[in-house]
């Protein structure tokens, strides 16, 4: 079975973060998008190709499918705490 690059999501978050490193140790390719609006750069990887945008930028998307071959996505990025009054993108889940 050949191993194609994974985007991953939110990857500089918590678990995001801990699925790249897992993917990393197995060998697998791994880019990284995040919003940085809950997450750190410095826990990416700095071989690890990293995007810094939101996963519902349909061009950021489409951008790195194409310019990283990406064969798979592991979906991280959301947030956790959503207040009772969120504003309307916290709603936003058209990707």
């Amino acid at each position: 079975m050949s191993k194609f690059p994974v985007l991953v999501t939110g990857g500089a978050g918590y678990i995001g973060s801990h699925a790249v490193l897992a993917l990393r140790d197995a060998d697998w390719s791994v880019a990284v998008v995040d919003d940085l609006s809950t997450g750190n750069r410095y826990v990416v990887p700095e071989d690890v190709p990293f995007y810094q945008g939101r996963v519902d930028d349909h061009a950021l998307v489409e951008r790195i499918l194409a310019e990283q071959s990406i064969g798979a996505i592991m979906h991280f990025a959301g947030s956790i705490v959503v207040p009772e009054k969120a504003p309307p993108r916290a709603f936003s889940a058209e990707l």
